[in-house]
């Protein structure tokens, strides 16, 4: 990413941070009711931004899950699966992963969700 992108990304980022800080707590609360998360969880999504949980289809592919078709049957599972994913810790380790086709290898060991994704894999066979 080349340095304007980044400070658009940078300002864009800025300007939901700041709409979010001006939201007053029913508000907040009526967001997290209309999304179908926590209050509590509203900060942490806002902050990661929308591409949050980039990582889980990227990861589904290199586990060879289909992230569409499991949507698809699984609607609830695969949002469940995203939220995790945008509150996780092991971005940076995953996306590092993922660049080097380590993922596959490595994931169980850092991803909150490799449970859920090893029994989708195994139903699937």
């Amino acid at each position: 990413m080349g340095l304007g992108a980044t400070i658009r990304q940078w300002q864009a980022n800025w300007a939901q941070a700041h709409e979010f800080d001006a939201l007053d707590k029913d508000q907040r609360d009526a967001l997290a009711r209309d999304i179908g998360v926590s209050a509590e969880m509203l900060p942490v999504l806002v902050a990661r931004g929308p591409d949050a949980a980039a990582e889980l289809p990227r990861l589904m592919e290199a586990l060879s899950l289909d992230s569409e078709q499991i949507r698809q049957i699984h609607a609830a599972l695969m949002r469940d699966m995203s939220l995790t994913c945008s509150g996780c810790t092991a971005a940076v380790r995953c996306r590092d992963d993922l660049a080097h086709g380590q993922a596959s290898a490595h994931s169980a060991e850092y991803c909150p969700n490799a449970e859920t994704l090893h029994e989708l894999g195994a139903t699937r066979s």
